[in-house]
């Protein structure tokens, strides 16, 4: 009887824990659903992306600014335009030091295991990227397997060889990302973005910022198809992830809060 009792309480309290974290992060999961619709709808029309095709230099910088600011060229500055909005958000919040400090821990936890678990699912999956299909289309490898068994000049060499038939505008990229293709880490950091600062967005009611928000992470998403970087699998595979970091982080910490309130009065 006695273990009836807590098993029922047991549930109880994992029944509530699970309501709460639900209630708490339906509003990021929900914009993570609509960046995935609308990605599955502009993966219809823009995959398989005629990689030998013409381009014209606005199109193409326009691609390169959009897959650069989710990139390790413009990441930094997007957070940190994302991150004043935030901030002017909670402006004029009594709590806003202790709200800002969770948000912060929360933020960081999500970056650095996404960041640390693209490495590694690279590293498991070893899917080549779309472009060395062309690559090996045009005879100058064997296949998109062999492209990742030569060294860095050779794989420099290989891309040079097509540089007559593509557009720049993707080859330059290609030229920089010659590692794996599955998952895309573009598209987990959009992801990221997208749950945790479009959550904060439709909790205050910022609905004009939120679909800007998902317009933007849907166009990295494009960019990234249309640059042959990765197939519509690895763009799903991504927000897969970034959900799953983002149910897993908690949005609270307890000890947090203690470290806070032993700050002195000045700094909390």
């Amino acid at each position: 009887m006695f273990a009836y009792i807590i098993m029922k309480i047991s549930n109880s309290v994992e029944i509530f824990m699970l309501h709460q974290l639900i209630k708490n992060k339906l509003p990021g999961i929900l914009c993570l659903l609509a960046l995935t619709a609308c990605t599955v709808l502009a993966s219809a029309l823009v995959f398989p992306a005629q990689l030998s095709d013409s381009v014209t230099n606005e199109f193409g910088y326009v691609m390169q600014i959009v897959t650069y600011s989710a990139g390790s060229e413009g990441f930094l500055f997007t957070l940190f335009v994302l991150c004043l909005g935030v901030t002017w958000t909670l402006k004029g919040d009594s709590d806003i030091i202790e709200k800002g400090a969770q948000l912060t821990v929360q933020l960081f936890f999500l970056l650095v295991l996404s960041f640390a678990g693209k490495s590694l699912l690279k590293d498991i999956t070893q899917s080549p990227r779309p472009y060395t299909e062309l690559l090996a289309e045009y005879q100058v490898i064997k296949s998109p397997q062999y492209f990742y068994q030569l060294d860095q000049p050779l794989k420099d060499a290989a891309i040079d060889d097509v540089e007559s038939l593509v557009s720049s505008w993707r080859t330059m990229h290609w030229h920089g990302e010659k590692d794996y293709s599955f998952p895309s880490g573009h598209t987990i950091f959009v992801a990221i973005c997208v749950t945790f600062f479009g959550g904060l967005m439709v909790k205050s009611k910022q609905y004009f910022a939120c679909i800007t928000l998902v317009t933007w992470a849907t166009s990295v998403a494009v960019s990234r198809l249309w640059l042959g970087m990765h197939r519509p699998v690895d763009l799903y595979g991504s927000m897969t992830f970034a959900l799953m970091l983002y149910c897993i982080v908690p949005s609270h910490l307890v000890w947090l809060d203690s470290l806070i309130k032993k700050l002195p009065p000045p700094l909390r």
